[in-house]
């Protein structure tokens, strides 16, 4: 027959000791605090404080901790919004070029019937101006691009598709404003080339934004599908590529340039005879 103490010990064993924190001084005086956001090295996971822009770049001294990533979505999206959605990102990112596909068909128009009346632009100025509305759609649609990229990566599909409709809300009554202030019915030439050279600033602006990501070739090892990834490319981190900004933005807007000098020089010639 066991010994009586035996039945408390066991009993004691099952017992689960907890002790309850006391709070300092400063809890009971000012009230508890929300739990602070622990900091996060782990690839598009944001720490406490960070924003978008410091989370793209790669950390040098933060803590090696990582945080699990969150799980897929319980509800699985279904095969139409599979379909739609690419549809809709389409539909939104071809939005960029509608504003200069109209300045280009308006100033084409004007250089085979130009207007009339005293200092009235002439036929090769509605030529320029439609070179410039042209270099402004294929910058714009690259822009437009580059983000899109960029947000399908960081955002679910609807956050990016407001992103898209908030892009063309700004850029639409952009070109508009532009148009109505510098007054393109008496110097039509010089607007666009206005407006050309602004959107190649910002197309340079989003070579830098999208400088982190990196388009993959082939699959990886581990078996992911071809794509744009995050924290790649040459330096890991945004970085600016001159080359490429020059590539990209500076040439082109420097042969306009060059082009509009030398229609400014005929015009003149074509007009002293």
């Amino acid at each position: 027959m066991p010994p009586p103490d035996s039945d408390d010990d066991g009993d004691e064993d099952d017992v689960i000791y907890t002790a309850r924190r006391t709070p300092t001084f400063r809890t009971r005086l000012f009230g508890g605090r929300g739990k602070a956001d622990t900091i996060s090295t782990a690839h598009g996971r944001r720490g406490a404080g960070e924003t978008e822009t410091e989370l793209d770049e790669p950390p040098r001294h933060l803590p090696t901790s990582r945080i699990i990533p969150a799980s897929a979505p319980l509800v699985p999206p279904s095969t139409l919004q599979q379909r739609l959605t690419p549809l809709l990102f389409e539909f939104s990112r071809l939005l960029a070029v509608v504003p200069a596909i109209f300045g280009t068909l308006y100033n084409l128009y004007l250089v085979s019937h130009p207007p009339s009346g005293p200092r009235a632009p002439e036929r090769i100025d509605f030529f320029v101006s439609a070179l410039w509305a042209i270099l402004t759609g294929y910058q714009c649609l690259a822009l437009t691009t580059g983000l899109l990229a960029r947000w399908r990566l960081y955002y679910p599909p609807l956050p990016t598709l407001i992103r898209l409709l908030a892009l063309q809300a700004i850029c639409w009554p952009a070109t508009h404003l532009s148009l109505t202030l510098l007054n393109h019915t008496r110097r039509p030439a010089a607007v666009w080339a206005a407006i050309g050279t602004t959107t190649c600033m910002s197309r340079s602006v989003q070579i830098w934004v999208t400088s982190n990501l990196w388009w993959e070739h082939a699959p990886p090892p581990q078996g992911a599908p071809a794509g744009w990834r995050r924290f790649g490319g040459r330096w890991g981190g945004r970085r600016w590529d001159w080359r490429e900004v020059g590539l990209q933005c500076l040439l082109p807007a420097g042969v306009l340039y060059f082009v509009m000098a030398w229609a400014e020089q005929l015009r003149r010639e074509w007009s002293d005879c």
